[in-house]
């Protein structure tokens, strides 16, 4: 709870500072440093200047370092009306922060309705004669390549597409755009793995083993950005057909197929199953809540998401949407995203939170390319719901 309070006002801090007044700005930024840590300074607008990091550790301030800041300022541009997001896989009240500085930016009010990239893909369907929603706030960018497909975003060549370079980060005409990285990762029990007298496994054929029967949880690819990127994973891994015959194998293993991405990880992390599969950074904001669960990867290789953002066509307030859109690239958004949901910024002058698990920092499934999968997702999620998920 206090890493998250210290996250909210480092973001509140550097960004309402950037919205400021003239002159001078008081910039108050909070992190966290083995216990409480405050960073005080006074900042010239536009201005390099050296920042004293002031910690307390157990009732005792101490100054650990320096560094230098830059402040740009950002003069409010108001738009007014009100902004809907779909998706939005964020604890809410962090989320509540971005919305605060992004409200006192542009005067737009955001909501966002949490659901997973199923249904968030439904909804916008089911909605195409008369839209709801405005933008589609995260999950793989396997959802918002079908919503591009089917017509259903509009393209928006902003602030982050005209700074991500040609390729699979974003879609050639502005359909959509990838702005952070996540990797599939295995979330462990440690309770429940000493009562099956068993380790957390290392690689995707650890699996299989029969002491995992009935003990390992992922969503089911059908309803989870999350889980066709493990299913599109191992077809790039192993061939798709032997991809299916290693799913026949596991699904003895697997007590339950979730709707949410994030849930297994969520259930492993509060012991009530030994495995989650899920994104590693849904399963450290689970260790940040103090749940005892240890992350490993496959050693034969892990497949990455995408996550992106795109408009939903026809949307209300086209104004609101690409300033939201150019708002989650801006530096303080990627850090502060980074900070809180351990997601990876895609903007490379970006400085990491300590513990942020890179795309360096595993071994990726060679050749895996989401963006290319994420074309052929109807015809694997069919094949699957015929041979794993009717059969369950």
């Amino acid at each position: 709870m206090l890493k998250g309070k210290i996250a909210i006002l480092i973001l509140l801090a550097l960004l309402l500072a950037a919205c400021g007044g003239q002159g001078l700005v008081e910039v108050t930024r909070i992190v966290e440093v083995e216990g409480e840590a405050v960073e005080v300074t006074r900042v010239v607008e536009g201005e390099a200047v050296e920042v004293t990091r002031v910690v307390e550790v157990e009732g005792e301030a101490m100054e650990v370092t320096r560094v230098v800041e830059e402040m740009v300022e950002v003069t409010p541009t108001p738009i007014g009306g009100e902004l809907i997001l779909y998706a939005c896989l964020f604890d809410p009240d962090k989320l509540e922060v971005i919305f605060q500085t992004f409200q006192q930016q542009y005067g737009v009010d955001v909501t966002c309705l949490d659901m997973s990239s199923g249904e968030a893909l439904e909804r916008i369907r089911a909605e195409s004669e008369n839209p709801q929603g405005d933008v589609l706030f995260g999950t793989t960018n396997l959802s918002h390549v079908n919503l591009a497909t089917d017509g259903l975003s509009q393209p928006y060549q902003g602030v982050g597409w005209n700074q991500l370079p040609d390729g699979s980060l974003k879609d050639p005409e502005g359909y959509w755009a990838g702005f952070y990285y996540g990797v599939i990762g295995f979330a462990c029990s440690p309770e429940r793995l000493e009562e099956l007298g068993a380790e957390c496994p290392g690689s995707w054929q650890d699996l299989l083993d029969p002491v995992f029967e009935d003990e390992i949880v992922i969503a089911s690819p059908a309803a989870s950005g999350t889980s066709y990127t493990v299913l599109s994973g191992l077809a790039q891994l192993y061939g798709e057909d032997e991809a299916f015959e290693y799913y026949h194998q596991l699904d003895p293993n697997i007590a339950q197929y979730t709707e949410s991405g994030s849930a297994p990880g969520r259930m492993a992390a509060q012991g009530e199953f030994a495995i989650g599969i899920a994104f590693t950074h849904d399963i450290q904001v689970q260790q940040d809540a103090g749940l005892p669960v240890i992350i490993s990867f496959p050693e034969e290789g892990t497949p990455f998401e995408i996550g992106g953002i795109s408009i939903i066509a026809g949307t209300r307030n086209e104004a609101a949407a690409r300033a939201w859109v150019d708002y989650v690239f801006s530096p303080a958004f990627q850090r502060y995203h980074n900070d809180v949901a351990h997601r990876i910024p895609v903007i490379p002058e970006v400085a990491l939170a300590e513990g942020t698990v890179t795309l360096d920092d595993v071994t990726l499934i060679e050749g895996y390319d989401p963006t290319e999968w994420a074309a052929l997702r109807d015809d694997l999620i069919a094949r699957w719901q015929d041979e794993i998920g009717s059969q369950r």
